[in-house]
């Protein structure tokens, strides 16, 4: 007897109205759905038993299915889907998770092309980062491929399909010696029936990358037998198109799992790679952004970084295929900022050549830590000058988003996120997560690129038609003394390794590094902060973020507020507040750019989140505590 299956329109729990199937599988379904109790869009994966399948393989279909949803709501990481609730219906159970809005990697490697190294290192590095804290809960993945990747709309890498992972301690659910996974990605242990460890999965990770730079599996004969045969047996053929990627490709498919590639081994060589591709970046100044094409579809992907306020900004912008992220634009000059072009902040985050470690703590007082600053921060942020093409269910138009803040060259980069860089002072508006946010240009100071949903603050008053060309006090009057005000309920402090510290809420979770090794991001709840800084500042964070936004076109960009602000003691510092059109909502992103004493750092603080709740109570708070307990290195 089949098993009754879902259709549009049922409601499941009482809460999960099923809306259109986004795609299927052969175990299940995978449908939109709407969470009436909590009034947001969710994904529901359906287990499909056919008839005929008897009762020890429903079983083992159902705990299967179990076991994928309690493995991956035990990971937490960015790159890994968040599941919501497990309902049970019809006999069997339904997993309720975050949707991401996404093309598979097979799909964007089919229809784009291969991608640049550059590219398809931050993506890896993206991947070893969920492997590892799977393998850190003994949760060994078993299935990595490309299939199995998404790239979401807003530049975010996840990695999916936990279904068949193997977890420590939970009985197999496969049959004895049946061997699960695409033959072209299972590794040679695998293949020969021996126990596999985390090095299986480290060189499932080496035939993506293979696949991602080369447009092909690094092992496939046209059967099951034949490539499993190939794996075991015969040598990697050269990956011609894999540049400085080679040896960590080559490490990784090692046969032996004793001599293949570690995952600290890798993350510093892929590291490596995108600091290189970075340094490079820099040396050429002033490269102006382009601007989105006319043709474009109305919602451009994410880009990467490009130089401004705070050093760099990022650009934002759904490309075909990464080839051409590399190769920079010559720009007007110093003192003409590239253009921005709207952007959603990326849900994922390049990679630093030397990450920036921090720490989170709860306690009764702030108190601020101090650590060396990042005075090569310009540097690391161009490292993601590599376009992107990001596309989830919804195809979205490539869009450049170029932020001048407070000076320093332009540079244009690409990524997954998109980012705009604060004025030497602080950071420019940048967009949103859910839509691409114009990203502010590039000026003559230093800028800071910024991306990713900002946490919602009061909105500022706004000028739709002028730059306020007086400065104005903002946010809180100066705290007499920020490093030792209370910590809020529900709140606790973050310090990073660089030196600045910031009291957040807890749902808004450390990210990581943002697009480079001078950035730090933080994400929750369709909230984001981007922290990005610089070293020195420069001159002005006003005509940092006037000169982006006169490259803001597209998107339905509109001005909220341009002008310059008393931030606290820091009297060289601007905000810039706008909204624009993302993939699927409203956006409102606001980039605070200023200049520490003497010009030392330039900071950028960018938040980004759907315009409708911008005004949301819990989210002003994050806005203005984040605000006013923010404490930049000595």
């Amino acid at each position: 007897m089949t098993e009754a299956q879902g259709s549009t329109g049922r409601l499941l729990a009482g809460r999960y109205r099923l809306d259109a199937v986004l795609g299927r599988g052969g175990m299940g379904t995978v449908w939109r759905a709407e969470d009436e109790m909590l009034g947001r869009i969710v994904a529901v994966k359906e287990l499909r038993m056919h008839g005929g399948v008897d009762e020890e393989e429903k079983h083992r279909l159902i705990v299967r299915t179990l076991r994928e949803a309690k493995a991956t709501a035990r990971i937490r990481h960015t790159a890994a889907v968040t599941v919501f609730d497990v309902v049970e219906e019809d006999d069997r159970p339904w997993i309720v998770m975050e949707l991401v809005e996404s093309r598979s990697l097979a799909e964007v490697i089919k229809e784009d092309g291969p991608l640049t190294p550059v590219r398809a290192a931050e993506i890896a590095l993206d991947l070893l980062g969920v492997l590892g804290a799977a393998h850190s809960h003994g949760i060994l993945h078993r299935d990595v491929k490309p299939s199995n990747v998404l790239i979401g709309e807003d530049g975010r890498v996840v990695l999916t399909d936990f279904g068949i992972a193997s977890v420590e301690g939970d009985p197999s659910v496969t049959s004895t010696g049946m061997l699960v996974g695409a033959p072209s990605y299972i590794s040679p242990e695998r293949a020969r029936g021996q126990k596999p460890g985390p090095p299986a999965d480290l060189w499932s990770l080496g035939g993506t990358l293979y696949a991602m730079v080369e447009g092909r599996p690094p092992y496939d004969r046209g059967s099951a037998l034949a490539t499993l045969t190939a794996v075991m047996t015969e040598d990697l053929g050269t990956p011609h198109n894999a540049g400085p990627l080679r040896p960590v490709i080559e490490g990784l498919l090692e046969k032996d799992p004793a001599r293949r590639l570690d995952a600290s081994a890798t993350r510093a060589m892929l590291r490596r790679v995108v600091a290189e591709h970075t340094v490079k970046a820099e040396s050429t100044t002033q490269q102006a952004v382009p601007i989105e094409p006319a043709d474009a579809p109305p919602e451009p992907a994410p880009k990467r970084a490009v130089s401004g306020l705070l050093g760099t900004v990022r650009v934002g912008s759904r490309s075909k295929g990464d080839k051409s992220a590399a190769a920079p634009v010559p720009a007007p000059g110093p003192a003409a900022p590239a253009t921005p072009s709207p952007v959603e902040p990326a849900a994922q985050s390049a990679r630093p050549a030397a990450p920036v470690a921090g720490t989170w703590s709860r306690g009764e007082t702030l108190s601020a830590r101090g650590a060396a600053g990042a005075s090569w921060w310009a540097a690391s942020a161009r490292r993601r000058a590599v376009v992107v093409a990001v596309v989830l269910l919804l195809l979205i138009a490539g869009v450049v988003v170029a932020t001048r803040a407070l000076g320093g060259s332009d540079r244009t980069g690409t990524g997954a996120a998109p980012a705009v860089g604060a004025s030497t002072t602080g950071t420019g508006p940048a967009p949103a997560q859910d839509a691409q946010s114009p990203a502010p240009a590039q000026s003559p100071v230093q800028s800071a690129a910024v991306s990713g949903p900002p946490a919602p603050a009061s909105p500022a008053d706004p000028q739709p038609t002028s730059t306020a060309s007086t400065t104005v006090t903002s946010g809180p009057a100066p705290a007499t003394n920020p490093g030792t005000a209370a910590v809020p309920a529900g709140y606790r402090l973050f310090a990073d390794a660089s030196g600045f510290s910031i009291v957040l809420p807890e749902w808004l979770a450390d990210g990581g590094a943002g697009y480079h090794a001078t950035s730090r991001k933080f994400e929750g709840r369709g909230v984001r902060l981007l922290v990005d800084w610089t070293q020195p500042g420069g001159a002005s964070a006003l005509a940092d973020w006037q000169n982006s936004e006169s490259s803001q076109k597209g998107h339905n960009y509109q001005r909220v507020a341009l002008q310059a602000v008393t931030y606290r003691q820091w009297t060289n510092a601007a905000d810039w507040e706008w909204t624009f059109d993302g993939s699927s909502q409203r956006m409102h992103s606001l980039n605070r750019g200023f200049v520490t004493g003497g010009g030392k750092y330039g900071y950028a603080l960018y938040w980004t989140m759907p315009d409708a709740d911008w005004a949301s109570p819990d989210f002003a708070q994050a806005r203005q505590t984040g605000f006013d307990t923010f404490q930049p290195a000595p």
